[in-house]
């Protein structure tokens, strides 16, 4: 890694006005730019997959404000039960929360940690920051993803642009797009081979299946068994961002052939089934391509090299996709 000294960050706790006692930990590196700086206002916000919490941001965090001098102010935070937050969601065993909170429920945390944070660290005030004057940069890994959509689906305006990195597949089980074995339809010919046995078919699908599928329990009790109604589709609903244009949108997967040696390394997942998950995650990458508008989105991108967590295996990559995004948005 190129990177050296970490970033400088205020770090601390915070609570939102709706859950007053349960603190959660966020750092906030403040901008290298002048006031009178046209990013001045702008504010990055990282948002967490399930599988790493916000420290393994940083080293991303150094190499953008290397590549960009005047970088504008980033936010990092856990989540309720996720790294140095171990308050637990106030929402979690109330009634029709028996499975915990959920990803609006998230959604809609982000939001509120947001305007505290514009308020106490950028001088603006909620009308301000609902108006779009914070200029955000929305930056999703995994399951940070489908948060990131629906922060920016329920709050309309506030958002210059999103980087999606391996968005989590929120519509669907792993169990419902790996085909099933004792199925009279299930075609061995063409999904077996010299690498996957029917016996080690199965039971490399049912290991996929008890870690992915969405009723699986996490750290953080955060229920995703609905998360297929909040979000069925990847290609919509079209996100509206500031001045009621669709944001910015870069939408990042993961190395097909990485991600087949790392599944194989650390699960022993066959690769003949890894290719089954990559086909269907490509077309779902595919599909957020368009939740903005035409023109918005220049594709997928592969980063090259990576597995599904790309802000580990390669910081200075997603930087630079950030640093692209800056430039594009002028700031």
């Amino acid at each position: 890694m190129s990177w050296s000294a970490p970033p400088v960050a205020k770090s601390g706790f915070l609570t939102i006005p709706t859950k007053p006692n349960a603190a959660i930990s966020y750092s906030f590196f403040p901008a290298t730019t002048s006031p009178a700086s046209s990013s001045h206002n702008a504010l990055i916000v990282f948002v967490n997959g399930l599988g790493l919490p916000a420290s393994s941001w940083v080293p991303t965090i150094a190499s953008l404000q290397k590549l960009v001098p005047t970088c504008p102010a980033i936010l990092t935070y856990d989540r309720f039960g996720q790294g140095l937050t171990t308050s637990r969601d106030p929402l979690d065993g109330q009634r029709g929360k028996e499975l915990g909170h959920d990803l609006l429920d998230v959604a809609n945390d982000l939001h509120e940690i947001i305007l505290w944070v514009a308020a106490s660290e950028l001088g603006l005030q909620s009308p301000d920051v609902e108006g779009g004057k914070a200029r955000l940069l929305l930056v999703g890994a995994s399951i940070g993803a489908p948060i990131a959509r629906l922060f920016v689906q329920n709050h309309e305006g506030m958002a210059s642009g999103m980087i999606i990195l391996d968005s989590n597949i929120a519509n669907v089980n792993y169990s419902d797009f790996l085909p099933d074995p004792d199925s009279s339809d299930f075609d061995g010919g063409s999904l077996l081979s010299d690498d996957c046995t029917l016996e080690q078919y199965r039971e490399a699908r049912l290991k996929l299946t008890r870690i992915f599928d969405l009723k699986v329990k996490n750290p953080e009790s955060l229920d995703r068994s609905n998360s297929s109604v909040l979000l069925p589709y990847s290609y919509q609903p079209k996100l509206v961002g500031i001045g009621k244009a669709g944001p910015l949108l870069s939408v990042v997967g993961h190395d097909p052939e990485t991600f087949a040696d790392l599944s194989y390394d650390m699960m022993g997942t066959p690769k003949s089934l890894s290719k089954i998950t990559n086909e269907y995650w490509a077309e779902y990458n595919e599909g957020l391509t368009k939740i903005t508008d035409k023109g918005k989105c220049k594709g997928v991108v592969i980063a090259r090299g990576c597995g599904h967590f790309i802000q580990k295996d390669n910081p200075e990559f997603v930087a630079q996709q950030i640093s692209g995004m800056i430039t594009e948005l002028g700031w």
